[in-house]
């Protein structure tokens, strides 16, 4: 591992799939969901174990800064990257790309890594992570995710031809398909799940987003040569354009490589994936805090501090969450709907559960 590598560690969503736990300013990330860590803290252990602690670069939201630099306290206060707004994730790896640029060259690799995925085997993880770093020092990597069943809610990849022991060429990227294009992509082999996860040169990206994003090219290279970057950041980074990488430079890159990942990912979009990655009882239920389930059957149920005691009986395939000021109830198979209550919340004007 060189010293000019770094891991670049995205902390600024919102999380609203798993509402009422997760708000804005306790965001998905800094949910301890039923481990002893929350996934922000698994995500910067795995990254710090690969690349150090001081290569490790965490870029949150303004008003999530805090709460990260608590969760984080061995966090590098240099490390940690603040927003002055939200604006997608083309600026916010643009913006940790310009610091590493800065602070390493152009030469820098950098590990762009989601803060909210559930890592199974960690062992394997690291592994397919060094072999994607030592492409990048050359052209753009991602992780392709094997899928396991016919997923409507990722992005895909089309896998192409191998390029090396385990890496292939990226032949597209494709968008969330229906559930019968879906099937297609898991009979057929050559498609994976995008895992948001991308490797390259801060040079490369940086000649990337002047390419497909001039506004924010010029936007980088200005916070790149500035004597003050702080003040640069704060009068440019509100204009810089509102897109994912995906979107804005990946899908129009070229020589984009991807090394399919099998080390049981899982980004957790729903409470539904708990019953996946957590221990479950003899009736493959999830159950954590104050609550007891009986006679129930594969269903999530869960009190947090502060919350009532939560009873369940005979249901099955259900998710109940309590928390100390609003309780979810939905079948696992409409999990994904929370964000129909998040939007009715939001038209309501109720900040106070948001």
């Amino acid at each position: 591992m060189s010293v000019r590598d770094f891991a670049l560690i995205l902390a600024g969503g919102g999380g609203t799939r798993l509402w009422p736990a997760s708000r804005r300013r306790r965001p998905k990330q800094l949910l301890t969901l039923g481990s002893d860590e929350s996934l922000l803290v698994a995500a910067f252990r795995r990254a710090a174990g690969i690349f150090g602690v001081s290569n490790t670069l965490v870029v949150t939201a303004a008003d999530q800064t805090q709460a990260v630099a608590s969760a984080l306290p061995s966090l590098p206060p240099d490390n940690l990257i603040s927003e002055p707004l939200p604006r997608n994730t083309a600026a916010a790896v643009g913006l940790g790309v310009a610091l590493v640029a800065r602070r390493a060259g152009n030469d820098a690799v950098l590990a762009v890594m989601p803060s909210d995925a559930h890592i199974g085997d960690e062992t394997r993880f690291a592994q397919i992570v060094r072999t994607a770093l030592d492409q990048a020092r050359t052209t753009i990597v991602t992780i392709g995710i094997k899928p396991t069943h016919p997923e409507t809610g990722f992005g895909y990849l089309r896998v192409g031809p191998a390029v090396a022991p385990g890496v292939f060429e990226v032949a597209a990227f494709v968008e969330k398909p229906s559930l019968d294009k879906a099937r297609q992509y898991l009979a057929s082999g050559d498609h994976h799940w995008n895992s948001g996860m991308f490797f390259f040169t801060a040079g490369r990206l940086l000649a990337e987003a002047r390419t497909h994003m001039p506004a924010l090219g010029e936007a980088l290279d200005a916070i790149v040569a500035a004597a003050d970057p702080t003040a640069t950041i704060a009068a440019l980074y509100p204009g810089v354009p509102a897109i994912s990488i995906d979107y804005g430079i990946m899908e129009k890159a070229s020589g984009i490589r991807v090394v399919p990942g099998d080390f049981r990912w899982n980004d957790v979009g729903s409470w539904a994936a708990l019953t996946a990655i957590r221990p479950v009882d003899a009736d493959g239920n999830f159950i954590a805090g104050d609550a007891v389930v009986r006679d129930s059957h594969r269903s999530v149920v869960i009190g947090e501090p502060g919350a009532p005691f939560v009873g369940v009986v005979g249901v099955a395939d259900l998710v109940v969450v309590a928390t100390k000021d609003a309780i979810l109830v939905v079948p696992r198979d409409k999990a994904q709907d929370v964000r129909a209550v998040v939007e009715a919340l939001k038209d309501a004007k109720r900040s106070d559960l948001l």
